[in-house]
């Protein structure tokens, strides 16, 4: 079973965002702060297609703003202080750290039919903490670590 990236990945973008209009050369970066998503692609090092998808999200989410033609892009839709990491996992549509097993429970198994009751508070638990946790931090923090 392979870990759901969306979460990393679009903050990646997002951190790209801020940080590469004003520390990258003029040339990669148009006036205004705009970014392509071919940049944001090359630094994540992925499809663009993959990142022209999370970038769907993060506008409706209201995160980043985009400008079509020759001197568009995109860019965040307000300073990177007042993002937060919550924001951003919940603009990617995620719900929780995990997953339940998709499979219904075997009726003939106690351990089965008992095992949504007994695990559902513990994910609870862990994606409030976890929630409660990126509501704090900032994506100006993950910029202004950048060296």
């Amino acid at each position: 079973m392979a870990a759901n990236s969306r979460f990393a990945v679009a903050t990646h973008i997002l951190v790209g965002l801020g940080y590469l209009p004003e520390h990258s050369p003029d040339h990669l970066v148009e006036k205004g702060g705009w970014v392509s998503s071919d940049m944001l692609a090359e630094s994540v090092n992925t499809n663009p297609v993959v990142v022209r998808r999370l970038l769907g999200d993060l506008k409706k989410a209201g995160l980043i703003v985009t400008q079509q033609g020759k001197s568009g892009g995109i860019r965040l839709a307000k300073p990177s202080g007042q993002i937060t990491l919550l924001e951003i996992f919940l603009a990617v549509g995620e719900k929780s750290v995990f997953a339940f097993n998709p499979n219904p429970p075997n009726p003939k198994c106690p351990v089965s039919v008992n095992m949504f009751r007994l695990i559902e508070p513990v994910f609870r638990s862990v994606t409030q903490v976890l929630e409660q946790d990126l509501a704090q931090k900032r994506l100006s923090d993950l910029i202004s670590g950048i060296s």
